[in-house]
């Protein structure tokens, strides 16, 4: 059995920890970022060398801004949950200030529903 590279089981992986509609905001340039991220997480594992941590930063400053957090949670998907932080903050990229929890992260919970859930009070009108 090939194992596929994490470039492409980033995206399942992301769905699952985050909802099904996770990917809806990506555009062609952020797709190719995220991919190119990961990557380059996975790289970083092996070879924790500065020049990987600016590449990572360099790559993720490609993606908008609002789909950035995706490239965050990759992280965990290649190394560990208690990596995300150490890693970003390494790499010089901003602190988030509110991201979504995993599903599967240690506190985690069900992803975020992608819609927002209709009040109690809409829903009886």
């Amino acid at each position: 059995m090939k194992i596929k590279p994490v470039s492409e089981s980033i995206f399942p992986w992301l769905k699952a920890n985050l909802g099904p509609d996770c990917l809806a905001p990506l555009t062609g340039t952020d797709y190719r970022a995220l991919r190119a991220a990961v990557q380059t997480v996975e790289l970083y594992s092996y070879d924790p060398a500065p020049e990987v941590l600016q590449a990572f930063c360099l790559v993720v400053n490609r993606m908008q801004t609002s789909t950035r957090e995706l490239a965050f949670h990759a992280i965990a998907h290649v190394m560990d949950w208690s990596d995300r932080d150490t890693l970003w903050a390494a790499a010089g990229l901003l602190p988030f200030k509110a991201r979504r929890r995993c599903a599967y992260e240690p506190g985690g919970g069900e992803p975020v529903p992608s819609v927002p859930v209709p009040s109690v009070k809409s829903v009886l009108q």
